[in-house]
C-alpha cells in the first residue's frame, strides 16, 4: 500500500505541503530568526526519505510540480507592487540602478572566490546563477551549460543564508529605509528573501517582489555579456 502511494505525484505533492505548514507552524511559535522554514522542510523530507528508504525519484513525481508552480505564483508579488507603485516611480532609477550592479557583484564575487579556490568552469558556471529565483536560475544554468541540480543547491543556500542573516546585516550596516531592504533582500536572496521581507512590512516585500524578476533579467545579460567576452 505504501509503495503504491508513493509512485504517484501526490506522494511529493502531500508531503512537501504538510512539512512546509509545519514549519510554518513552528517559525511562528518560535521566535528565533536562525530557524528557517524552507531548510527546516528540506531537511525533514530528507530524513523521511532515508528513513522509509523512498527514492527521491519518486518523490520528484510530485515535487516536479511544485517546481512547476514557483513561476506562477510570483504573479502574486505584482499586488503589494501595485500598492507602492507611487515610491517605485519615486525611487524608479536608484532602485533599478541598485538592482543591477548587485546582480553584477554577486556574479563577480563567486566567479572570482570560484578561480581562487581553483574550481573547474563547469562548476563555475553552476554557481553563477545563484542569487536569482530558481526557475530562472535552471533556465541560466542550462543556458551556460552548468549542473542544475548544483544550482537549484546554491539557489537555496543563498536565499536562506541571506533571509537568515539580514536582521544583523541591516543592524551592523544601519539600514532603516523599508525600500533598501526590500531591494537587498531580493536582488541577493531570491524569493526566499522574499519571504522575509515581507516579515518586515508590505512595502519591503513589495520591493524584494520587483527585484526578484530586474535581479532576474539583469543576471541573463551579465551572463551572455561574460559569454561574449570569453569567461565562460
Amino acid at each position: 500500500m505504501m509503495q503504491m502511494w508513493t509512485h504517484t505525484p501526490l506522494f511529493g505533492l502531500v508531503l512537501t505541503a504538510a512539512v512546509g505548514i509545519f514549519g510554518l507552524i513552528i517559525k511562528k511559535r518560535v521566535a528565533w530568526n536562525l530557524f528557517n522554514p524552507m531548510l527546516f522542510s528540506m531537511l525533514i523530507i530528507i530524513l523521511i526519505l532515508l528513513g522509509l528508504d523512498i527514492p527521491y525519484a519518486e518523490y520528484k513525481l510530485g515535487g516536479d510540480y511544485v517546481m512547476k508552480m514557483l513561476g506562477p505564483i510570483t504573479v502574486v508579488l505584482a499586488v503589494p507592487l501595485y500598492q507602492h507603485h507611487d515610491k517605485l516611480k519615486k525611487h524608479a532609477f536608484a532602485i533599478i540602478f541598485g538592482i543591477t550592479l548587485g546582480s553584477l557583484s554577486a556574479l563577480v564575487s563567486v566567479y572570482l572566490f570560484s578561480l581562487m579556490a581553483g574550481l573547474d568552469m563547469t562548476l563555475i558556471k553552476s554557481l553563477l546563477p545563484r542569487s536569482v529565483t530558481t526557475p530562472i536560475g535552471i533556465a541560466a544554468s542550462e543556458m551556460i551549460d552548468g549542473i542544475v541540480g548544483l544550482t537549484i543547491l546554491s539557489i537555496v543556500i543563498t536565499g536562506t543564508f541571506g533571509a537568515i542573516v539580514s536582521d544583523w546585516v541591516y543592524r551592523l550596516l544601519k539600514v532603516e529605509d523599508p525600500i533598501a531592504k526590500g531591494v537587498a533582500l531580493g536582488t541577493s536572496a531570491h524569493a526566499i528573501g522574499t519571504g522575509r521581507a515581507f516579515e518586515y512590512g508590505t512595502l519591503e516585500g513589495a520591493m524584494s517582489g520587483l527585484s526578484i524578476a530586474i535581479a532576474g533579467l539583469a543576471t541573463i545579460f551579465w551572463l551572455l555579456l561574460f559569454q561574449f567576452l570569453g569567461l565562460i
